[in-house]
């Protein structure tokens, strides 16, 4: 990986980790409308990462971009949670070199920003927050969103048990995020849909202080 940039580098932009399902893209969303702030979203990123990703410098990334479906999702779930996780390490240094290219205040959010290396680019605790879903409530909320799931997971042989893989896998990554952040002394939020978006935003807002923003 590229050097990282100084922490003053980034001392205007925040960042919004977590699990899948946790509502993070929403819930960023609303507080970059709310508080002025440019959105960096590491999945709207992805094509562009995708045309830039080097074999050499990012293998995990490289090896995982264009995977179908029915390759994704077939190993055992601690497997495909280790290849994620190294997919996230390799494209975190593209996600640098995108935001050493704004200016101004940016929200950062994404799965794949990992604590240990947001904590490296970004060292004051007050600026990062991690949301992490419950399993139970990933589980109930992942087949409500509409044809998405299940057309994912139509070329899989045995749909229900990709998908249960699938669940496993976030499991584990939620977990690694969750013990990470905690190690690293910074914030974790669980969502377990009683909160709520709005609920959530006005708390990661609080956590974060953009209100003065």
């Amino acid at each position: 990986m590229a050097p990282l940039p100084q922490g003053d580098d980034l001392s205007q932009a925040v960042w919004l980790g977590g699990s899948a399902c946790a509502g993070k893209t929403t819930v960023a969303r609303l507080l970059a409308a709310r508080h002025g702030l440019t959105l960096y979203s590491t999945d709207e990123a992805f094509e562009a990462h995708r045309r830039r990703a080097d074999e050499r410098r990012h293998p995990h990334f490289r090896r995982l971009m264009d995977l179908p479906p029915e390759r994704l999702f077939a190993p055992p779930a601690g497997a495909q949670a280790a290849d994620l996780l190294g997919f996230y390490r390799d494209e975190f240094e593209m996600v640098l070199e995108d935001l050493r290219a704004l200016s101004g205040p940016v929200l950062v959010e994404g799965v794949g920003l990992l604590p240990d290396l947001v904590a490296a680019a970004a060292p004051d605790p007050r600026r990062a927050l991690w949301l992490i879903a419950t399993p139970g409530f990933r589980r109930h909320d992942y087949p409500r969103r509409g044809d998405f799931v299940r057309d994912l997971l139509a070329s899989c042989p045995d749909p229900q048990a990709a998908f249960d893989r699938w669940m496993e896998r976030d499991d584990l990554v939620a977990r690694h995020l969750e013990e990470e952040a905690i190690r690293l002394g910074r914030q974790v939020l669980t969502v377990d849909g009683e909160r709520g978006i709005e609920g959530s935003a006005e708390l990661v807002a609080e956590r974060l202080g953009l209100q003065g923003l």
